[in-house]
């Protein structure tokens, strides 16, 4: 409880701080449905999460206010590390913030969709030794004429393309239902080896969903204004830490803050954060 109540203070603290520089700093939010949201001069805090990352979320998107700064365009072209650390190893920096990125990331979402992708892999890769222990010659990548004879014949064809479906009959107008889920008590009549391939179709269309999402967010948590934002939310939640994930990135950003390269972020660090820089 008591950290709770410094964990609090320390966050008014930061926010009365912003709103001293002229920005407006909204802590009773939705934030847009995400934790936090910065636009122009304004910084939403969602009132949904807990003080410690209310804080967490006011450093990220407080320095994306200050890489605005930088560079007014990030919302069109999300900044460059050139601009950020100049005179610099780009390259170098870059393969550094992205470590710094997989410690400070909390977005649970991004960890789930890895840690299902794995096992949707293993699925697959069961499911085909299963297959392969009656049919050697089977491949999963391939079409299985042996198997595919079978399936035409049978609603369980629907099931090749969707996880879900409802058929209707063409003469009573009469409806049923199937799903991957189900599979095995809908349709018992067909061998195990042929419901584990309808499966394993299945399992590679999800494979393909989450890949998707994952380039999605890779894509996202590459962007130099993220990686700005994640390497200064990562100094508050341990300095050290980062110095050792990051150390040519460290040097050269004390650099540039002690040359006032980032504006009031060399203030806001003096004043809030647990570390000497």
């Amino acid at each position: 409880m008591t950290e709770e109540i410094e964990y609090s203070a320390t966050f008014y603290a930061m926010a009365e701080f912003l709103r001293s520089l002229g920005i407006t700093v909204n802590t009773n939010t939705k934030a847009r449905g995400h934790q936090g949201f910065y636009l122009k001069n304004r910084i939403d805090i969602s009132s949904n999460i807990d003080y410690k990352r209310k804080i967490e979320v006011l450093i990220h998107e407080f320095t994306h206010y200050i890489h605005a700064r930088i560079e007014p365009d990030i919302h069109k072209n999300h900044g460059t590390l050139e601009k950020l650390f100049p005179n610099s190893d780009i390259k170098k920096i870059q393969d550094e913030l992205l470590q710094v990125t997989r410690f400070v990331d909390t977005n649970r979402g991004y960890k789930i969709l890895t840690k299902k992708r794995e096992d949707i892999c293993n699925e697959i890769k069961q499911l085909d030794k299963s297959i392969k222990e009656l049919h050697p010659d089977f491949k999963r990548s391939y079409p299985y004429p042996a198997f595919d004879k079978i399936i035409k014949k049978s609603d369980v064809k629907y099931l090749l393309k969707y996880d879900r479906v409802i058929v209707k009959t063409t003469f009573l107008g009469k409806t049923r239902e199937y799903s991957i889920k189900n599979i095995d008590e809908d349709f018992p009549g067909l061998s195990t080896e042929i419901r584990n391939y309808i499966k394993i179709k299945s399992c590679q269309r999800a494979l393909k969903r989450i890949s998707s999402r994952l380039n999605r967010l890779n894509s996202y948590y590459s962007r130099p204004s993220e990686l700005f934002a994640r390497f200064v939310e990562g100094l508050f939640i341990d300095t050290n830490k980062i110095s050792e994930i990051a150390p040519y990135t460290y040097l050269v950003f004390c650099k540039e803050l002690a040359d006032n390269k980032y504006l009031e972020l060399a203030d806001f660090i003096n004043n809030f954060f647990k570390c000497y820089i």
